[in-house]
């Protein structure tokens, strides 16, 4: 595995500062962190960073693969070849629709195809380190939508507001920049977090 050198170390470092806190299941405490893809793709242009961190991860100062491309469609799938020592397989991911961003999360009893097959575990290490990486915007389209027990929502708080029949209610508050439920205009005022009320079954 390639030892990190100072561009990777740095990224590595300004992630674990930048994650945000989400609530993992309405019915408990329990607490996860994702990373705003945004952020990624603003830290990634700043300073030419991706470049070099593509230049450490090919040891070469042209590595084969562009960082715009990295950048438009596979910003997420990079970041967790990262985490889990393979930034190299970014220059084959980058080759295959089915393994860009916009496909994830992927099932792990289920492979997309151009999935690399040369190592038992590398799917299942995916699998379970996409999940920072893959929460959803809340939108308008979302009524009724429903999430695997797995998926990070944006929730970053939630307060019991008592049952109503069957179910549990609470207020919870969103992540701010995944929050398109307001309309544009309230969402350019609003700073950081809207709040709402949600259920939870009995």
């Amino acid at each position: 595995m390639l030892k990190p050198g100072p561009a990777l170390r740095s990224f590595f470092q300004w992630e674990r500062q930048s994650c945000v806190e989400v609530v993992v299941d309405l019915a408990t405490d329990e607490k996860a962190y994702f990373l705003p893809l945004q952020s990624v793709r603003s830290y990634f242009t700043a300073d030419d960073k991706l470049d070099k961190i593509l230049a450490e991860v090919f040891e070469s100062e042209y590595p084969p693969i562009d960082s715009e491309l990295v950048l438009r469609d596979h910003t997420a799938i990079f970041c967790i070849l990262l985490r889990i020592g393979q930034g190299s397989y970014i220059e084959h991911f980058a080759r295959y629709e089915e393994l860009s961003d916009r496909r994830l999360p992927f099932d792990a009893s289920h492979p997309p195809a151009g999935f690399p097959d040369d190592e038992p575990s590398f799917l299942q290490r995916f699998c379970d380190e996409q999940w920072m990486y893959c929460v959803p915007i809340f939108d308008d389209y979302m009524l009724h939508k429903h999430f695997g027990r797995q998926r990070l929502l944006p929730i970053t708080s939630k307060v019991p507001y008592g049952t109503e029949g069957s179910t549990h209610k609470f207020v919870v508050k969103l992540y701010g920049p995944y929050n398109r439920l307001l309309p544009a205009r309230q969402r350019q005022q609003s700073v950081g977090f809207s709040t709402y009320s949600t259920r939870l079954p009995r």
